[in-house]
């Protein structure tokens, strides 16, 4: 697993799903794989830098078979779709699912939360709604209220503010991972890039690199794109979560 808290810039779109190296130069990172499964990796680090860029995807054999883990997108409970479009032309489509906390919520977390405090993650899925392979791309960060982190997050300077976004909320640095193909083929690799098949949905889990206070709930976190390659106008647009009542 590579190390969390590392700053990726976009050199050019067509690296967006660029394989990386454990251990490289700056701007490049590791993969993860993990039997069963596709793991795709992006780490996100706040340092004020507006366009965090992504990498991706390991694939084991089962993952290359387009395995999941029993669920379909047709199980699953998903907000309202968040449709974005790349200036290369990739569309895709994202949809909030549920939030959660937990010490590892992704496989691999190397660094536990400190003592009193945990993880919190989001799971969404996105949906290449082209009628093309798009690159598999990660464009939601999670957000969390800033009265739901412990006094020595709050207190860093690591988690940022970002336009559009409600003024009591900041990103942590965060890492995503692809969790389920959901019954969908895998990526296809193409000159080290990864592209998800038109029609494609995965499911992603954002999780935050840094501790939030235990006792953290869904209505404390919400999932935005901010990402200027999804949101020309630089003010982060919230993906929003399914009705908590079930209805």
């Amino acid at each position: 697993m590579p190390a969390s808290h590392r700053s990726h810039r976009r050199k050019k779109a067509g690296n967006a799903a660029r394989l990386g190296i454990a251990g490289a130069v700056t701007g490049v990172v590791g993969v993860a794989a993990l039997a069963g499964a596709i793991y795709a990796i992006r780490t996100h680090e706040t340092d004020g830098r507006p366009d965090p860029g992504t990498v991706a995807a390991a694939k084991t054999d089962a993952a290359a078979a387009g395995t999941s883990h029993g669920r379909t997108l047709a199980k699953l409970k998903a907000g309202p779709k968040l449709d974005l479009t790349t200036p290369d032309g990739y569309t895709y489509a994202i949809a909030a699912v549920e939030s959660g906390t937990a010490d590892k919520p992704l496989p691999g977390t190397r660094t536990p939360p400190p003592d009193g405090a945990t993880l919190a993650y989001i799971d969404y899925v996105i949906t290449n709604t082209g009628t093309r392979p798009a690159l598999l791309d990660f464009p939601a960060d999670l957000f969390v209220k800033r009265s739901a982190l412990p006094a020595s997050v709050a207190g860093s300077g690591r988690c940022m503010p970002q336009p559009g976004a409600p003024s009591g909320m900041c990103t942590l640095p965060d890492t995503t991972q692809v969790i389920d193909t959901l019954g969908f083929p895998a990526p296809r690799s193409e000159d080290g890039d990864q592209f998800i098949p038109a029609g494609a949905s995965y499911l992603l889990r954002v999780a935050t690199d840094m501790g939030v206070n235990k006792d953290v709930r869904r209505d404390d976190v919400g999932l935005y794109v901010w990402n200027p390659r999804f949101v020309t106008d630089r003010q982060a647009v919230e993906a929003e979560f399914p009705p908590a009542n079930g209805s």
